[in-house]
């Protein structure tokens, strides 16, 4: 064999496909369109990100919401129930002043003795349900958000725009506001 039978011929196509080779001009097209193509991809990107994010936010949204509605639920669940045990304080209360005299029937001061203990039962289970009476002192300033002129009367003793005297107590479950105490305030 000679030198030039010994130099190695040039590899050919293995599977006989021919090789396109684009001439320079669609090169370039090429590399447009791809980068516009890029592009678009990436404002897509930025679109669905944002609209994520603002399908993650409304859902933590939701779900603040929903906690905040199931847990003034339970804490207000009673509200009903509280207003109507108002009324049952309110007569106890009026039957437990009334004065017994000494002399009365044994019977007569043991029901005053059990309206006494009831009405201390039933004010330990406003405490625990969290149900306070607003009852304000004669000269405490009038509060719009808690108590209730009934009337207004001149008075020495007592401030102007202050409490004089209380015709009902109030009650409040939690913060909120069940029945405004009524009272009488000096002008």
């Amino acid at each position: 064999m000679t030198d030039q039978e010994n130099q190695e011929l040039p590899e050919e196509n293995q599977d006989d496909t021919p090789i396109d080779v684009a001439p320079e001009g669609d090169v370039d097209q090429q590399t447009t369109d791809v980068a516009s193509e890029l592009e678009a991809a990436q404002e897509e990107i930025v679109k669905l990100k944002d609209a994520f994010l603002r399908a993650k936010a409304e859902e933590d949204n939701v779900r603040r919401r929903a906690e905040k509605e199931v847990a003034n639920g339970r804490k207000f669940a009673v509200e009903g129930f509280a207003k109507e045990m108002v009324n049952v304080f309110d007569s106890l209360k009026l039957a437990s002043a009334v004065e017994i005299a000494d002399d009365a029937d044994d019977a007569v001061k043991s029901i005053h003795e059990g309206v006494g203990i009831t009405l201390k039962q039933l004010q330990s289970g406003f405490a625990k349900y969290s149900l306070t009476e607003i009852a304000p002192e004669v000269g405490d300033k009038l509060d719009p958000n808690l108590h209730q002129a009934m009337t207004m009367v001149e008075s020495a003793d007592v401030d102007p725009g202050c409490v004089l005297n209380v015709i009902q107590a109030g009650f409040q479950l939690h913060d909120r506001l069940l029945r405004p105490a009524m009272v009488v305030v000096a002008k």
